[in-house]
């Protein structure tokens, strides 16, 4: 609850100025595909993604972005060592991870059409990732922050041009440094579609 009531938070806030000149304020949600080995794989329709823009010379713009994704998977019985070799338990588990990019972001925009604007991007910054894994009547929790990449391709198509509102989709990567010492992964990765609105005020 005080996630989404910070959203809400941060959502109006923005909003505020979105009527500015070269302001951009996308709210979206993000469906995501993890790919890491030997963890979680299930894809997430549990993410969203909040971000600010400042359009440089209509072509480029630099801006923050907060992520955020719910993972869930449950696992047949199988064995789990432990990353120093020092133990290992046989159980079936249910594996969880909260996963919380906050970036800086670059774009760049192909063209700048009146209802069509593509545009290619990167985020860099770091990534909290919490995980547990929940066995019979036990749980192993696992905290730490990372480096994470984020590139992007996407698209504004803008609905209402006239009033600077639109939507927003892109299809992203994302590399992060995590670490996940329950199973022995030294990162997390995952695929992410994101569908949203976006909020533009120009010259």
């Amino acid at each position: 609850m005080k996630k989404i009531i910070s959203a809400i938070i941060v959502f109006t806030f923005v909003s505020t100025i979105v009527n500015a000149q070269t302001h951009v304020f996308t709210a979206n949600w993000e469906i995501n595909f993890p790919t890491t080995q030997n963890y979680i794989n299930k894809t997430s329709f549990a993410g969203g993604k909040l971000e600010y823009r400042y359009i440089i010379k209509e072509k480029f713009s630099v801006g923050v972005a907060w992520n955020w994704a719910s993972y869930e998977e449950y696992f047949n019985r199988k064995t789990i060592e432990k990353a120093d070799g020092t133990g290992a338990i046989t159980t079936d588990y249910i594996a969880q991870a909260y996963q919380v990019p906050v970036t800086a972001t670059f774009h760049y925009y192909f063209q700048k059409g009146k209802t069509f604007r593509p545009y290619a991007g990167v985020a860099l910054g770091g990534q909290s990732l919490q995980q547990s894994l929940y066995y019979n009547v036990y749980a192993t929790d696992d905290d730490n922050w990372g480096f994470v990449v984020r590139p992007e391709l996407g698209a504004f198509i803008m609905l209402v041009p006239e009033r600077g509102f639109g939507a927003n989709i892109s299809l992203g990567y994302s590399y992060a440094t995590n670490t996940t010492d329950i199973i022995g992964s030294n990162s997390f990765n995952n695929f992410g579609i994101t569908i949203g609105l976006v909020f533009l005020g120009e010259r």
